[in-house]
């Protein structure tokens, strides 16, 4: 059970928003890794293992990304750390709703910008999902784009966001870090 704030709004993460932030970061860490080592996604694309993982891991981040941020809204943490400065807690604010946005939209570009390519989604080739652009679709392969540019935002998000929990745990020791880890 969360510590509780005085207003008996926990302070701390639940078991459940822990785990689904930890599945999500290694599900991410996955993607980037995949990305690296998948083959550009053109006109003469074919679909391979490491093209149809990414897919699949797309589906499973954009349905744990939903899961989370649901369990977000019916279970709100507040991010803000005591005597915080104001700049601080609107930077927090700010990165977190950016990397959601992004980890919810990412994926459906990229699902509509393989519906473009004539590239089959499906998760894990058990379930086949439907396309949702029509061949060379214009504002498909546009969206496959957008989908490149979001993931290297996303990247640096990522990486501010890991660099502000240290620099919270080391320097500023204010428990931030502690809120977040699987330990109670």
């Amino acid at each position: 059970m969360p510590r509780e704030h005085p207003d008996s709004t926990p302070v701390t993460y639940g078991r459940t928003a822990k785990t689904m932030h930890w599945v999500v970061a290694a599900l991410v860490a996955g993607q980037f890794v995949i990305s690296y080592l998948m083959p550009h996604v053109g006109a003469k694309t074919t679909p391979g293992t490491l093209l149809n993982l990414h897919f699949s891991f797309g589906v499973v981040i954009l349905v744990a990304m939903a899961i989370r941020l649901a369990q977000r809204l019916l279970h709100p943490v507040p991010l803000d750390m005591p005597n915080s400065p104001g700049w601080e807690r609107r930077a927090a604010h700010a990165t977190h709703l950016i990397i959601y946005a992004i980890l919810l939209a990412g994926p459906i570009l990229g699902w509509a910008s393989a519906s473009a390519h004539k590239l089959p989604v499906s998760i894990f080739g058990i379930v086949a999902l439907p396309d949702i652009a029509e061949p060379k679709a214009r504002w498909a392969l546009v969206a496959g784009d957008i989908h490149t540019y979001l993931m290297w935002t996303l990247l640096a998000l990522v990486i501010l966001h890991a660099l502000a929990a240290l620099y919270h745990h080391y320097v500023k020791r204010d428990g931030v870090l502690r809120r977040m880890l699987p330990a109670p």
